[in-house]
């Protein structure tokens, strides 16, 4: 979504206030909960986890090689243009992973949505389904938005580093596809209003750092911050192949070894 398109000569661009401060908040504390509970776990374990090493580095045979599965909880913020209409989102992810010595590997599905702030002029009937049921009441010189829906699919990879038997750190990338899907209303010149419906595909890219420590031998806890940038593939009166997004996503997973 481009809100430079949005001005009084086209769109009639709404206006409001951006002072929400709870993305930044909720990413700030996931992050905080995250390195506390590994400082925790970390002294509470006294034995030695030298089997599940997740690759490289310590000598381990448990989780340098073979597959694991990951589901994934998080928070993904909007930055730039997004978090000035959407807040702070849920995100899920699930993934299949593959263990090679001192990398990592895996292959990732995802789904979040993006609500509007509570300042910002929203509508259910606003669907991204179909168009608007003719109940919905855009006063002028406002616009009206859907959520916005977020489906991923990507590959990731991740070089990882021992901190100690059971404690590794570990960087890399996701490169793969993100599908957007939203709705607005808006006024028109003549008074009446207008939907427009957009379903893009974009490129997605996001370097990512984490730590993950072992639970048992076969379990591990990760936590994991990204910084994600998605591009539309696609021209369209609202959208151009020229613009980018960004968020900020914060994420805890348990991964399965096989």
């Amino acid at each position: 979504m481009n809100l430079s398109q949005f001005n009084r000569r086209n769109l009639r661009y709404m206006s409001f206030n951006v002072c929400s401060t709870k993305a930044a908040f909720l990413f700030k504390v996931i992050l905080i909960g995250a390195f506390i509970c590994c400082s925790v776990t970390a002294m509470a374990q006294r034995r030695s986890h030298a089997a599940l090493t997740y690759g490289g580095g310590g000598g381990g045979t448990n989780f340098d090689s073979g597959y694991g599965v990951t589901f994934g909880f998080g928070v993904d913020a909007p930055l730039g243009n997004l978090k000035d209409v959407y807040k702070a989102a849920p995100a899920y992810d699930l993934s299949v992973v593959r263990f090679l010595g001192d990398f990592t590997v895996g292959l990732n599905l995802g789904y979040h949505v993006y609500k509007p702030k509570d300042d910002v002029a929203s509508a259910g009937d606003i669907t991204i389904d179909g168009n608007a049921d003719g109940t919905v009441t855009v006063d002028n010189g406002t616009t009206v938005f859907s959520n916005y829906k977020v489906y991923s699919a990507y590959a990731s990879a991740v070089y990882n580093v021992d901190l100690s038997d059971d404690t590794r750190l570990y960087g890399g990338a996701n490169i793969g596809l993100y599908v957007t899907h939203y709705a607005f209303a808006f006024t028109t010149d003549d008074g009446n209003y207008a939907v427009a419906e957009l379903r893009d595909r974009n490129i997605y890219l996001a370097p990512r750092l984490g730590v993950i420590f072992a639970l048992t031998e076969n379990i591990g806890l990760s936590f994991d911050a990204r910084y994600n940038f998605f591009a539309p593939t696609s021209n369209t009166q609202y959208e151009s192949s020229g613009s980018f997004y960004t968020s900020m996503a914060g994420q805890v997973g348990l991964t399965y070894k096989f």
